[in-house]
């Protein structure tokens, strides 16, 4: 019979880059959650001590998934991109730091921000996984709803919206603080916080 240990990690496995909350681990189970976080947390060590072992474990939003290393992310990087790193452009930093800093946002509350159309681009950044859309705001039109996605947190650095940098109390987002956002996000990335390039 399997171990408790055995089937945490399968099912973080079998997660994928959805990942898993220690609720649904605990429910597949049949475990208390903290029995769950310390099996995960034991799971995390023995990859961590394994130096032939190539996996770590992430945490986003209280959500699970198996990774790799840091120190294989440039490797891995190379393979899933063909060798070329994604960079992304000015325009797709600036639109994922308006939804972090204000999701759940429509379409048109980032365009009012942005000053310019943005279906394009939030086309592109939830086909790459970065954005997803979190609902529907009930007003009429029944505008869609952005948010950041666990990947895009990972992609950045992250494990929740409350390590992005602070914006002052009194300070509005529109269309005349866009540059500074961006400014103070570009910022975080070159201090090495957050990463830009996968």
């Amino acid at each position: 019979m399997l171990s408790n240990l055995a089937k945490i990690e399968s099912l973080l496995y079998a997660s994928g880059d959805q990942g898993i909350t220690l609720k649904q681990l605990s429910q597949r189970t049949a475990l208390e959650a903290a029995a769950c976080r310390q099996l995960i947390a034991k799971i995390a060590d023995a990859f961590k001590r394994d130096s032939d072992c190539g996996l770590s474990i992430l945490n986003s939003n209280d959500t699970y998934r198996i990774g790799t290393k840091d120190d294989l992310s440039e490797l891995v990087a190379d393979y899933v991109n063909d060798a070329k790193p994604r960079v992304l452009s000015q325009a797709a930093l600036e639109t994922i730091a308006i939804v972090m800093y204000n999701q759940p946002i429509t379409r048109v509350e980032i365009d009012d921000i942005r000053g310019v159309n943005s279906s394009a681009i939030l086309h592109r950044l939830v086909n790459q996984d970065l954005l997803e859309i979190t609902g529907v705001k009930q007003e009429v039109g029944n505008p869609k709803q952005y948010g950041i996605t666990n990947f895009g947190l990972d992609y950045f650095g992250l494990k929740s919206l409350k390590d992005l940098p602070e914006l002052p109390k009194d300070e509005k987002l529109d269309d005349n603080t866009s540059d500074a956002l961006l400014t103070r996000f570009n910022k975080e990335i070159d201090q090495g916080k957050m990463e830009v390039d996968s």
